[in-house]
């Protein structure tokens, strides 16, 4: 068999697919599913420093699809929405439709200080606070913002349960 060439314009792909084993691998055992848990992340309003720490968890530094979990763009393939940032009026109805859109199972989890109480942003005129005084979360992860590994953590802990 012929051996594969490493240089040449196939030199980046090859250093991409070598990166990848390179990945953080899952601490612990996570009990293995027939398919991946869908997550649907939406940002309310806010800094957004938050979602961006949960936009990196798909980034190659992380291991979220050897967590068991997989991001989704349209909210009828997710079992779990991710919200970061106060709840906004303008995004109220956003979040509404976002979560009917949910198949039934759904979970809603608070990632960061915004999300779970409103953070710097209380209710007032322009926002309804956290989530925490809106309605039940099943998990919400504090932190102004969450590190990656905390949110990870917090994910599978829930996907344990």
């Amino acid at each position: 068999m012929k051996a594969v060439q490493r240089t040449g314009p196939l030199s980046l792909l090859y250093a991409f697919m070598d990166a990848t084993r390179g990945r953080a691998s899952v601490n612990g055992e996570i009990p293995r599913r027939e398919r991946p848990i869908g997550l649907y992340i939406l940002e309310t309003g806010g800094c957004e420093g938050c979602f961006m720490e949960v936009e990196s968890l798909n980034g190659s530094a992380f291991a979220l699809e050897q967590a068991g979990f997989v991001c989704v763009s349209d909210p009828a393939d997710a079992d779990w929405l991710l919200l970061t940032g106060a709840v906004t009026r303008v995004c109220a109805e956003m979040l509404d439709r976002v979560w009917r859109a949910m198949p039934p199972g759904r979970s809603l989890i608070a990632v960061g200080a915004c999300a779970v109480d409103g953070g710097p942003f209380p209710a007032g005129y322009a926002t309804l606070g956290g989530l925490q005084a809106l309605t039940p979360v099943r998990r919400a992860i504090p932190g102004c913002p969450p590190a990656p590994q905390e949110i990870l953590h917090a994910l599978e802990e829930l996907a344990r349960v």
